[in-house]
């Protein structure tokens, strides 16, 4: 069982990694719908690795998904409510997918704030994949 959870965070990361190289490439061919959706995917990716490691089982919806990256960037570091108002921006991306409404400035500033999230989501991966 705790070899099945482990693959599984393992591949929720794999796609993190690919979603985030779709985000590039999309970035760069201006398709800034596409690129911010890949980047909600990554957020979303990682979320889910990490809440595999913890409670043994994917997050299954969106408002679960909030609710657990409110709590565990609160919990486990030290400029949670800080990563939590980025997290909430980032939903802004989810949404841009649907009505593209953000503007080339607002998009490149707001991935730029969504990068620094998932790098720290990245080191909270690894110390959940240290444990086992």
């Amino acid at each position: 069982m705790i070899e099945g959870i482990i693959c599984r965070a393992m591949e929720y990361r794999e796609r993190a990694v690919k979603y985030f190289m779709n985000f590039e490439e999309e970035r760069l061919r201006e398709n800034f719908d596409k690129a911010g959706e890949a980047l909600w995917g990554v957020i979303s990716c990682l979320l889910n690795a990490i809440h595999l490691l913890e409670k043994g089982k994917p997050i299954t919806d969106h408002q679960m998904m909030r609710q657990f990256a409110v709590h565990y960037l609160v919990s486990m570091t030290d400029e949670g409510e800080r990563l939590v108002g980025i997290f909430k921006r980032a939903e802004k991306l989810h949404a841009n997918f649907y009505h593209s409404f953000l503007d080339r400035d607002e998009f490149n500033e707001l991935c730029n704030e969504i990068i620094e999230l998932i790098k720290v989501l990245e080191e909270l991966y690894n110390r959940e994949m240290s444990k086992f």
